[in-house]
């Protein structure tokens, strides 16, 4: 660990005040700190600019209100930075909102957290921060950051730094932006005492300016106490600031009481250690007494026996109880920090995409750190990391809700649903019967007078349903129903309000190998037949399928062997097979030198769907206006969304997950998502 030797830089009517600068202040964590900041010792340079400019106490209230917002918020070091910049913002907002137009306050923050050899560094509004080594000058200050103050947005606009320091390394902090001095300066720095440093800065300075100046160095056995090596001298112990002159302090620099982390550490290896010391010196005691001095004074062979095995058996029992009294709270503090180690690394990168690694590795120490406790700062620390890891794979978490209070029967299951914007359709195997909703504004409500399969018994009585399907108006009922078909060809079309009726597909010429999936497109069924290697179509005529079906693959045979699911686009046929895969045909059409009409069918075979499983089962085509391809993972509880070109758009994830496992999907316009599970059908409306 480092600490650091700090001098105070205030420069006004071209001269060095001894008075301290406004907003500044140089502290070690409180006795009370938040959990994650007793390691943190924490610079903060404030300043405010416009037409009335406040007085040096409010600034140095804001610097104080900053400093306690930084060592009350627990988690990474970016997080409490993020808080103090905030608490700013908030009440320069409250000051500007209270004023006219022409009294509005700007603020400017540069902070600086030394913990061990990192240091971390905020800036909001016009500053910087100067690095400086011997024959190294790094300077660190955002253009960005520059032109966003605080205290004129809801919130503030807060750009993160990061350096590797060590021993000797001089760190100048100041809320003026650059340039400010030259880098011969600034170099010339390197081996100077702060006081000397400060000095050689006034010189070169051309403008007034407040901030401070840090020299590093290896920790001592001095209390924890800070001073300042400037014309002014600042003491400030672990409780609160108050100032001193400079004659009045001596030259001291920012040392660290012991953390609570090194006191429970010291603990646990006292408690450790303890119980051995302690057997020992039993030992000692004991040892002498069996020693057979004489035949009289030897204990019987038995007493022997069991010492030797109780002894053991007593040193491990202490151990263990030790440990785990000790040793997991100990253990969950590590992964707890390597946990905010990590979330601090990927914050202080550039992009989101470069710091992938980072949060990855963060998600892996925080659950290292749930096996041996949970807290509400892990918990805090979960959330920030499983929303930047969402972030990262464009997942949207969305709370499901029951289309029907209460489901579809406790005997139901639900196996194929369709939907539109108003209408929900469910097939219920166990009857088997098909249900009607309609949606009130909030959910669904039953159809009580809705009726399909039963009616059409006992002269239909239907094998296993592949698929239910929105057929639009009028369809073979003269209105706006659905159309379902079983594993044997058999339709059965029903709506609200009208007598079902029933039908049957006309087998190929070469007879049905198996009906696997099937899909509406306007007038046209696709139905998939992987058996035969072939998928069939059936056009429409007054709404009713009939009539012998024309075959997709005319000139080439596909091998769909291990196609599970199809979906018909508005030009395009998408097949998903059972390993994750897709083929995308067409059908051109195009006239023959003889002036024959030709079909030609080109597919784009093997497409791997960037992003997803290999567990897919259902595929769905959401048309305009967000033309959309869906698809259904059950292993994982998710869906997948793609564009027609299939680029991946995102993923939905139910949260809290869905008791029993995903049975279809369905997509209602706009783009509301269902989901059958055992006896239910649930859905949600993800935002745009």
């Amino acid at each position: 660990m480092l600490e650091a030797d700090v001098a105070l830089i205030h420069i006004a009517g071209g001269d060095a005040r001894v008075s301290p600068p406004p907003g500044t202040l140089a502290l070690t964590p409180p006795r009370r700190s938040a959990r994650g900041r007793n390691e943190d010792m924490l610079f903060l340079s404030l300043g405010a600019s416009g037409s009335a400019v406040p007085a040096p106490s409010p600034v140095d209230s804001l610097a104080r209100q900053a400093s306690q917002a930084f060592f009350g918020t627990p988690g990474t070091v970016t997080a409490a930075l993020r808080e103090a910049a905030a608490e700013i913002n908030q009440r320069l907002l409250a000051i500007n909102q209270q004023e006219g137009v022409a009294s509005h306050l700007e603020g400017r923050l540069v902070a600086a957290v030394l913990r061990g050899q990192d240091l971390f560094i905020a800036q909001c509004g016009p500053g910087q921060a100067i690095l400086v080594r011997a024959g190294q000058i790094t300077r660190f200050s955002s253009e960005e950051a520059n032109a966003r103050p605080l205290g004129v947005s809801v919130s503030p606009h807060v750009r993160f730094h990061h350096a590797q320091v060590r021993a000797g390394d001089l760190v100048i902090l100041t809320t003026f932006p650059p340039p400010l001095w030259s880098d011969p300066t600034v170099s010339g720095l390197a081996d100077l005492e702060p006081a000397q440093a400060v000095e050689r800065l006034v010189a070169a300075s051309g403008q007034d300016l407040t901030g401070m100046l840090l020299r590093l160095a290896e920790p001592s056995v001095a209390p924890g106490r800070v001073s300042l090596a400037s014309p002014v001298a600042t003491a400030v112990s672990t409780e609160a600031p108050r100032a001193e002159t400079g004659a009045e302090a001596p030259r001291r620099g920012l040392r660290r009481q012991p953390s609570g982390r090194s006191q429970a550490v010291r603990q646990a290896v006292y408690l450790l250690t303890r119980p051995f010391a302690q057997i020992g010196q039993a030992a000692a005691r004991v040892v002498p007494a069996l020693a057979p001095a004489t035949p009289r004074t030897a204990p019987p062979p038995a007493v022997l026996a069991a010492t030797a095995i109780a002894v053991p058996l007593v040193v491990v029992a202490l151990v263990t109880v030790v440990y785990l009294r000790r040793g997991r709270g100990e253990q969950y503090q590590q992964f707890l920090s390597q946990a905010q180690t990590a979330v601090v690394a990927a914050q202080l990168k550039p992009s989101l995409e470069e710091a992938r690694p980072d949060w990855e590795a963060a998600a892996q120490w925080v659950a290292e750190a749930e096996r041996y406790g949970d807290t509400p700062e892990l918990e805090a620390l979960r959330t920030e990391v499983q929303a930047a890891l969402d972030q990262l794979e464009n997942l949207t978490r969305l709370e499901f809700a029951p289309a029907v209070s209460g489901g579809f029967g406790p005997r139901a299951r639900i196996r194929a649903v369709a939907a539109t914007s108003n209408d929900l359709y469910v097939y219920d195997e166990s009857v088997p019967e098909i249900y009607h909703a309609w949606f009130t504004g909030r959910a669904y409500e039953i159809d009580r007078d809705f009726d399909c399969i039963e009616t059409l018994r006992p002269s239909l009585a239907p094998g296993r349903i592949v698929d239910v399907m929105i057929q639009p108006e009028p369809g073979a009922l003269g209105t706006q129903g659905v159309v379902a078909v079983d594993s044997t060809g058999a339709l059965v079309y029903c709506a609200p309000g009208s007598l079902p009726a029933a039908g049957n597909l006309t087998p190929p010429d070469t007879g049905w190998g198996q009906l696997k999936a099937v899909d509406l497109s306007g007038d046209y069924l696709y139905v998939l037949d992987p058996k035969a290697n072939q998928i069939w179509i059936y056009a429409a005529a007054d709404g009713l399928f009939v009539g012998t079906p024309a075959i997709y693959f005319t000139e080439v045979i596909q091998s769909l062997n291990h196609a599970v699911d199809l979906a018909a686009t508005q030009d395009e046929l998408v097949i998903l097979y059972d390993d994750g895969l897709v083929d995308v045909c067409r059908r051109p059409q195009e006239r023959a030198p003889d002036g024959s009409l030709r079909i030609r069918v080109e597919c784009d075979q093997n497409v791997q769907l960037a992003g997803a499983t290999s567990t897919l089962t259902d595929v769905i085509y959401s048309p305009p206006p967000e033309p959309s391809l869906y698809f259904l993972d059950p292993q994982g509880g998710s869906v997948y969304q793609y564009s027609l070109r299939l680029a991946y758009q995102g993923r939905f994830l139910p949260t809290p997950p869905l008791e029993e496992e995903l049975t279809d999907l369905a997509v209602g316009p706009p783009r509301d998502l269902f989901l059958a599970s055992g006896d239910q059908v649930f859905f949600a409306q993800p935002t745009p």
